[in-house]
């Protein structure tokens, strides 16, 4: 019975000591700006050097066009729309925390020729017209006869 007393009065203890410690490290709002500040620098500093490679690469392209060398120009216009986006979400924080959301909407052909049946054609994602060839598939109502 002392025992289990015991044990009880150490998990309490462990209880109180885990409560007692702050959820999340916080930060001086002083030191969170030159960290922020600190960070924009390195960024336009990247950026700068990014331009400058891209522009060599671009050179390098002209002068002996191979597909490794446009590999690498591809590579520095990505990394320098990934290091603008970085530099937009320094300045508008908000932006950063509430992301703008995409909407797409699927287009729906006005009229046709497979629309004709009353069966609404379904959703196609790349606008193609039907593949009438292709018969690997067939309708639910065919495949059990």
């Amino acid at each position: 019975m002392a025992h289990r007393r015991l044990s009880i009065l150490a998990l309490a203890a462990a209880t109180l000591c885990v409560r007692a410690q702050p959820l999340y490290p916080t930060v001086a709002k002083a030191e969170q700006v030159k960290r922020d500040t600190d960070r924009r620098l390195i960024l336009e500093t990247e950026l700068v050097a990014e331009h400058d490679a891209l522009v060599k690469s671009k050179a390098a392209v002209e002068s002996n066009p191979t597909r490794d060398r446009e590999i690498e120009v591809h590579r520095h216009e990505e990394n320098i729309k990934a290091l603008q986006r970085e530099l937009d979400s320094t300045t508008n924080n908000d932006a950063a925390r509430n992301p703008k959301r995409v909407l797409v909407k699927a287009q729906h052909p006005t009229s046709g020729a497979d629309n004709t049946k009353g069966t609404g054609r379904f959703w196609e994602p790349y606008n193609r017209a039907p593949d009438t060839a292709d018969f690997s598939t067939s309708p639910r109502r065919d495949s059990h006869e």
